[in-house]
């Protein structure tokens, strides 16, 4: 995978993130992300549609959050 692809895949992660907020009020702003490329809206699909990254990731955190020996001073 090259840098660029893999900063698109964070990037489209990012922004799933971001959308599944309830707060969310971008949408303009992802919009315009997403008409940049056709390969903005299939990373963003697939960011979506692929879980496991979020389940992970929101793991991790927890567990950061749960243990005072992972947290950075």
């Amino acid at each position: 995978m090259t840098t660029h692809q893999s900063e698109l895949i964070e990037a489209a992660r990012l922004w799933a993130m971001r959308v599944a907020d309830p707060a969310f009020d971008a949408w303009d702003e992802l919009s315009a992300w997403l008409e940049l490329s056709p390969a903005h809206l299939a990373a963003y699909e697939a960011a979506v549609e692929d879980d496991e990254w979020a389940a992970a990731t929101l793991a991790k955190a927890q567990a950061t959050r749960d243990d005072p020996h992972q947290r950075r001073s």
